[in-house]
């Protein structure tokens, strides 16, 4: 690295002493150098990187959404500069196309949407969502039978209901 692109990019990884992973936070977060964090999961919790930042780029793809949330999260704070600028964070997913990288970046998406609706979002109606839902491909029955768990209420563990109330 040259002296310029040292003073703009900081690495923060498993072989980064802690206080320098502080202090590395700690100008981060201010309007000074350095402009590009590169991290690994050493920053993936209790660390706040929302302060000068609004942009996450997810370098490499994790199959659970969850926790590419939870990176984002680094950003998306109260008092973050998105919120106090007005201006959206901004999110990459960089994958490269035709390759197990695109197939993964397509289930997560997918997993993420399901999860949305899991918890109460709605069922996407847009005209593309629609379209990627109807090319999947489907699960057999079997194995599909052999992966759901039915979370009904059994009529076994239902409290019997009394009689008699006296």
């Amino acid at each position: 690295m040259n002296k310029r692109t040292e003073s703009i990019v900081a690495i923060a990884n498993g072989e980064t002493k802690a206080d320098r992973r502080r202090r590395i936070v700690d100008v981060f977060n201010s309007p000074f150098p350095p402009d590009v964090l590169v991290t690994s999961s050493v920053m993936a919790e209790g660390v706040d990187l929302h302060r000068d930042c609004r942009h996450v780029i997810h370098h490499d793809l994790d199959w659970n959404p969850s926790t590419l949330e939870q990176r984002t999260g680094r950003v998306d704070r109260l008092g973050s500069k998105a919120l106090l600028s007005g201006r959206p964070i901004v999110i990459c997913e960089p994958f490269v196309a035709g390759t197990q990288d695109e197939k993964q970046f397509r289930v997560v998406k997918d997993r993420e949407k399901w999860f949305g609706v899991l918890m109460g979002g709605r069922v996407p109606q847009d005209e593309v969502s629609i379209d990627q839902i109807a090319m999947r491909s489907e699960l057999p029955e079997a194995l599909l039978n052999r992966l759901s768990l039915n979370l009904a209420i059994a009529p076994s563990v239902i409290a019997p209901k009394p009689d008699n109330l006296g």
